[in-house]
């Protein structure tokens, strides 16, 4: 199957060819890899590439998936669906909750239950394969919920703070 991904900033053709179970090859950009994986987990995959082994990570978010190998982070996104749904979509770009890419340890709760937090603004901080990642409000709200402590272990998918979302509307009627 060919497949054209949007990776980080750059736009990627990349064609999949399954073979027996656990084994493919990956055409991308005219480089091709020699694939076997296995399942480890829900999010963990193994994976030998050419014969390097090498574990990813995988967490689904609003706009695609975010894979981590090797310690380093790359957010995937299927270009064609980015293209058909900028025209009907607007805004939702980024994860619209607070979940860690992988497997974690909560290091730190920069917030508590009432705060009001604008977008971007730091709100959990964990740690996986020695990095530190500090996970971001996805939008401005109120925090409704922590969910989590410091030293807690977390997975993908896991909502460590709940956020209600303030509209730019309602502020705008709660100035005048």
């Amino acid at each position: 199957m060919e497949y054209k991904l949007k990776i980080q900033e750059e736009t990627l053709s990349v064609e999949i060819n399954s073979r027996e179970e656990g084994t493919a090859t990956a055409i991308i950009e005219e480089r091709e890899y020699d694939l076997k994986y296995s399942l480890i987990s829900e999010n963990q995959l193994h994976l030998m590439v050419n014969g390097k082994s090498i574990n990813a990570y995988v967490s689904q978010t609003s706009t695609g998936k975010t894979i981590m190998l090797n310690g380093k982070v790359y957010k995937i996104q299927d270009a064609d669906k980015i293209s058909k749904g900028a025209k009907k979509k607007k805004g939702a770009t980024g994860p619209s909750i607070v979940t860690p890419p992988m497997p974690a340890v909560v290091i730190a709760v920069t917030v508590k239950e009432g705060d009001s937090v604008e977008k971007g603004r730091g709100v959990v901080v964990v740690s996986a394969m020695k990095m530190e990642t500090t996970l971001c409000a996805p939008y401005k709200g109120i925090v409704t919920k922590v969910n989590v402590i410091e030293n807690d272990k977390v997975m993908p998918g896991q909502i460590l703070v709940d956020i209600e979302e303030i509209k730019e509307e309602a502020v705008a009627d709660l100035a005048s």
